[in-house]
């Protein structure tokens, strides 16, 4: 028996006693995973940010201070922090401005809403009795929508009765948010500044530890996954805040009941492929239901041509083939993704999916060449 079987054998052996464990032993590796995951989280959410970020970086470092080295050649490295800082900037001058406009209309609108629910819900049943009277509905559908706005009540009221101890935990609890988020600041900080050192330093152990064939699929991979995953996230965020943006202005200018919160709700849902206009609609009718059913109505053909607007304008330009993959296989995506993850799923489906059918189709080219 040569070295190379017993390597294998020894590595075959190795795995079936973890496998055993994990399967023996599922709790204890749940609580390990997830004592992991709060450990790294700080890190974790550092990477997500510098991934984000690194883009509008980059754009400082190309159109703003790209003369910078000509201009003052001592002064050329300053040209990475001056984009980083400037980068930060940016997201805080944003985020101030959404603190100072947005979140208070949300809040307002959320308290006005719930002090409201049990008025509209009378105005409710009062209009399904008129409506009973001079239509000379059946009572079986009568019963059934008495029935329904019951339900529709206490679902409502169990909602904000719940969500009330659920704020103050949360509100609790912020200041080690806060911490954990402030820690990944720190740490996007740090990868920004060095980014290529750090993918250096991967790119060696990467070579290191595997065969030059495996090392290089590894790295093919990695910046197909890289490329999608940012191509897929800039586009869906900027698509979502033109929606939210256009949803807001409309429904204001058109005077609908809560109409910051509707318009709010429609672009972060917008960022959940096919789904998210319909799930995002959702809620906006049954507010404007109990609010104004009239609006109701005009609100959903609002929703279909901002929808339009959005899948045969908007999208294809901002969005346009940034996956690369066919219409079927994003609902494909979508579908076993919410399934298996929920609304994370549903959102990180599509660029998941969309790299393993490019690889896929990677490898079946050159296997057919």
């Amino acid at each position: 028996m040569d070295k190379k079987q017993i390597k294998g054998y020894c590595t075959v052996a190795a795995f079936t006693v973890v496998l055993y464990f994990v399967l023996s032993h599922p709790e204890r590796v749940g609580q390990v995973a997830s004592a992991s995951v709060r450990l790294l989280m700080p890190f974790f959410i550092g990477v997500v940010l510098a991934f984000v970020l690194n883009g509008v970086m980059e754009t400082f470092e190309k159109h703003v201070f790209a003369d910078l080295p000509r201009r003052f050649p001592r002064r050329a490295g300053l040209v990475r922090p001056l984009s980083l800082i400037s980068t930060y900037l940016l997201v805080l001058a944003a985020l101030v401005v959404l603190g100072w406009t947005v979140v208070p209309q949300l809040g307002e609108s959320a308290i006005t809403l719930g002090r409201n629910i049990p008025a509209y819900l009378n105005s409710l049943a009062e209009l399904a009795a008129r409506f009973q009277h001079e239509w000379v509905l059946p009572p079986e559908f009568y019963e059934q929508l008495t029935g329904w706005l019951s339900g529709l009540a206490d679902f409502l009221l169990n909602f904000i009765a719940e969500f009330v101890p659920y704020a103050l935990n949360f509100a609790a609890s912020f200041g080690g948010g806060i911490v954990t988020l402030v820690i990944g600041v720190i740490v996007s900080i740090h990868v920004l500044l060095t980014k290529e050192q750090l993918l250096s330093q991967a790119r060696r152990l990467n070579r290191a530890f595997l065969p030059p064939k495996a090392a290089d699929s590894i790295a093919s991979a990695a910046s197909v996954a890289a490329g999608t995953f940012r191509r897929y996230v800039s586009g869906q965020a900027l698509d979502a805040l033109i929606v939210g943006a256009v949803s807001v202005i409309g429904l204001s200018v058109l005077r609908f009941p809560y109409a910051v919160l509707i318009g709010v709700v429609m672009g972060v849902t917008n960022v959940i492929p096919f789904f998210g206009p319909f799930i995002g609609a959702v809620p906006g009718v049954l507010i404007l239901l109990m609010a104004d059913p009239i609006k109701a109505i005009w609100y959903i053909l609002f929703v279909v041509i901002v929808q339009q607007v959005d899948g045969n304008i908007i999208a294809p330009k901002v969005i346009g083939g940034s996956v690369g993959l066919p219409p079927l296989w994003v609902l494909f995506a979508v579908t076993v993704g919410g399934n298996l993850f929920g609304i994370a799923g549903m959102i990180l489906g599509v660029p998941l999916f969309a790299t393993v059918y490019i690889l896929l189709g990677r490898a079946v080219r050159a296997r057919n060449v």
